[in-house]
Protein backbone atom coordinates (compact mmCIF):
# COMPACT_ATOMS: atom_id res chain seq x y z
CA UNK A 1 0.00 0.00 0.00
CA UNK A 2 1.36 3.50 -1.16
CA UNK A 3 1.33 5.97 0.93
CA UNK A 4 1.72 10.09 0.74
CA UNK A 5 4.18 12.04 2.48
CA UNK A 6 4.02 14.88 5.17
CA UNK A 7 4.92 18.00 3.46
CA UNK A 8 6.28 19.69 6.73
CA UNK A 9 8.79 16.83 7.48
CA UNK A 10 9.71 15.07 3.93
CA UNK A 11 9.18 18.31 1.53
CA UNK A 12 9.71 22.38 1.35
CA UNK A 13 6.95 25.19 0.54
CA UNK A 14 8.41 28.31 -1.39
CA UNK A 15 5.87 31.26 -1.57
CA UNK A 16 6.98 32.33 -5.42
CA UNK A 17 4.37 35.21 -5.34
CA UNK A 18 1.72 36.35 -3.16
CA UNK A 19 -1.33 38.20 -4.31
CA UNK A 20 -0.68 41.82 -4.21
CA UNK A 21 -2.82 45.09 -2.82
CA UNK A 22 -4.12 47.76 -5.45
CA UNK A 23 -1.66 49.89 -4.63
CA UNK A 24 1.31 47.58 -4.98
CA UNK A 25 3.94 47.76 -7.91
CA UNK A 26 3.07 44.18 -10.11
CA UNK A 27 5.60 41.63 -9.48
CA UNK A 28 5.48 39.88 -12.88
CA UNK A 29 8.48 37.19 -12.05
CA UNK A 30 8.83 34.94 -8.49
CA UNK A 31 11.63 34.43 -6.71
CA UNK A 32 14.19 32.42 -8.22
CA UNK A 33 14.43 28.74 -6.35
CA UNK A 34 17.30 26.41 -6.39
CA UNK A 35 16.47 22.46 -7.19
CA UNK A 36 20.27 21.24 -6.18
CA UNK A 37 18.81 19.49 -3.21
CA UNK A 38 15.40 18.85 -4.90
CA UNK A 39 14.34 15.95 -7.40
CA UNK A 40 11.09 17.69 -7.64
CA UNK A 41 8.81 20.89 -7.77
CA UNK A 42 5.06 20.86 -7.82
CA UNK A 43 4.10 24.74 -8.21
CA UNK A 44 0.52 25.60 -7.56
CA UNK A 45 -0.93 28.94 -9.10
CA UNK A 46 -4.55 29.91 -8.26
CA UNK A 47 -5.81 33.33 -9.45
CA UNK A 48 -8.96 34.94 -7.37
CA UNK A 49 -12.52 35.37 -8.90
CA UNK A 50 -12.11 37.38 -12.09
CA UNK A 51 -8.74 37.05 -12.81
CA UNK A 52 -7.79 37.94 -16.05
CA UNK A 53 -6.03 36.29 -18.38
CA UNK A 54 -2.38 35.79 -17.31
CA UNK A 55 0.23 33.73 -19.68
CA UNK A 56 2.57 31.80 -17.05
CA UNK A 57 6.02 30.92 -18.27
CA UNK A 58 9.15 29.42 -17.15
CA UNK A 59 12.76 29.58 -17.20
CA UNK A 60 15.77 28.01 -15.83
CA UNK A 61 18.56 30.12 -14.56
CA UNK A 62 22.48 29.44 -13.66
CA UNK A 63 22.24 31.69 -10.11
CA UNK A 64 19.20 33.65 -7.96
CA UNK A 65 17.72 36.39 -9.50
CA UNK A 66 17.53 34.83 -13.28
CA UNK A 67 21.21 34.62 -14.08
CA UNK A 68 21.70 33.93 -17.96
CA UNK A 69 17.83 32.40 -17.56
CA UNK A 70 16.75 30.49 -20.26
CA UNK A 71 13.12 29.13 -21.08
CA UNK A 72 12.03 26.25 -20.23
CA UNK A 73 9.36 23.86 -21.31
CA UNK A 74 7.37 22.06 -18.82
CA UNK A 75 4.00 19.98 -17.73
CA UNK A 76 1.14 21.68 -16.58
CA UNK A 77 -2.17 20.88 -15.94
CA UNK A 78 -5.34 23.42 -14.79
CA UNK A 79 -8.41 23.18 -13.16
CA UNK A 80 -10.94 21.44 -15.65
CA UNK A 81 -14.87 21.80 -13.83
CA UNK A 82 -15.88 24.90 -11.55
CA UNK A 83 -15.82 22.08 -8.52
CA UNK A 84 -11.90 23.50 -8.15
CA UNK A 85 -10.61 20.39 -7.46
CA UNK A 86 -10.45 18.47 -10.88
CA UNK A 87 -7.77 18.75 -13.45
CA UNK A 88 -7.63 18.50 -17.49
CA UNK A 89 -7.04 14.52 -18.15
CA UNK A 90 -3.31 14.95 -18.82
CA UNK A 91 -0.30 16.75 -18.09
CA UNK A 92 0.41 18.94 -21.19
CA UNK A 93 4.22 19.85 -22.59
CA UNK A 94 4.21 23.24 -22.96
CA UNK A 95 6.04 26.54 -22.97
CA UNK A 96 3.40 28.82 -21.42
CA UNK A 97 -0.07 28.45 -20.63
CA UNK A 98 -2.88 30.84 -19.51
CA UNK A 99 -5.14 31.20 -16.20
CA UNK A 100 -8.61 32.76 -17.29
CA UNK A 101 -10.88 35.03 -16.31
CA UNK A 102 -13.89 33.19 -14.88
CA UNK A 103 -17.15 33.20 -12.23
CA UNK A 104 -15.03 31.21 -9.91
CA UNK A 105 -11.17 31.27 -9.14
CA UNK A 106 -9.02 29.32 -11.44
CA UNK A 107 -5.69 27.49 -10.90
CA UNK A 108 -3.17 25.58 -12.38
CA UNK A 109 -0.59 22.93 -11.54
CA UNK A 110 3.06 22.59 -13.13
CA UNK A 111 5.10 19.82 -12.68
CA UNK A 112 9.12 19.98 -13.16
CA UNK A 113 11.73 17.35 -12.17
CA UNK A 114 15.13 18.54 -11.68
CA UNK A 115 16.36 16.06 -14.23
CA UNK A 116 14.64 18.04 -17.13
CA UNK A 117 16.76 21.30 -16.48
CA UNK A 118 19.88 21.46 -18.79
CA UNK A 119 23.52 20.84 -17.34
CA UNK A 120 24.38 24.26 -15.09
CA UNK A 121 20.86 25.16 -14.50
CA UNK A 122 19.50 23.92 -11.16
CA UNK A 123 17.66 27.63 -10.60
CA UNK A 124 14.14 28.24 -11.21
CA UNK A 125 11.87 31.33 -12.15
CA UNK A 126 8.21 31.60 -13.11
CA UNK A 127 6.61 34.78 -15.12
CA UNK A 128 3.14 36.28 -14.96
CA UNK A 129 2.57 38.10 -17.75
CA UNK A 130 -0.87 39.64 -18.44
CA UNK A 131 -3.09 41.41 -20.82
CA UNK A 132 -3.38 44.01 -18.15
CA UNK A 133 -0.78 43.95 -14.97
CA UNK A 134 -4.10 44.66 -12.72
CA UNK A 135 -4.49 40.69 -13.46
CA UNK A 136 -1.63 39.55 -11.60
CA UNK A 137 -2.51 40.93 -8.63
CA UNK A 138 -5.05 38.12 -7.84
CA UNK A 139 -2.67 35.49 -8.81
CA UNK A 140 -0.55 33.74 -5.87
CA UNK A 141 1.77 30.47 -6.81
CA UNK A 142 3.72 28.18 -4.48
CA UNK A 143 5.83 25.47 -4.93
CA UNK A 144 6.11 22.31 -3.17
CA UNK A 145 9.36 20.56 -3.12
CA UNK A 146 9.61 17.18 -2.80
CA UNK A 147 12.47 14.36 -3.22
CA UNK A 148 15.00 16.10 -0.96
CA UNK A 149 18.65 14.89 -0.59
CA UNK A 150 18.78 15.67 2.86
CA UNK A 151 16.55 15.20 5.14
CA UNK A 152 16.33 17.94 7.95
CA UNK A 153 13.69 18.37 10.70
CA UNK A 154 13.66 22.23 9.11
CA UNK A 155 14.98 22.36 5.48
CA UNK A 156 17.50 24.69 4.48
CA UNK A 157 16.54 27.75 2.15
CA UNK A 158 15.88 27.78 -1.40
CA UNK A 159 15.50 31.70 -2.43
CA UNK A 160 18.83 33.17 -1.02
Amino acid sequence: MSKGFVVSEEGHVVLLLQPQGTTTTVALTSDTFCMKNWAHATILVAGGKGTGQTAITMGECVGFGGTSRTALTFRYAVEATANGDVLDATLAWASTFSLSAGSTGVYGVIELDADELSDGYQYVQVNFGANASTAVKDIAAFAVLSGGRYQEDITATVIA
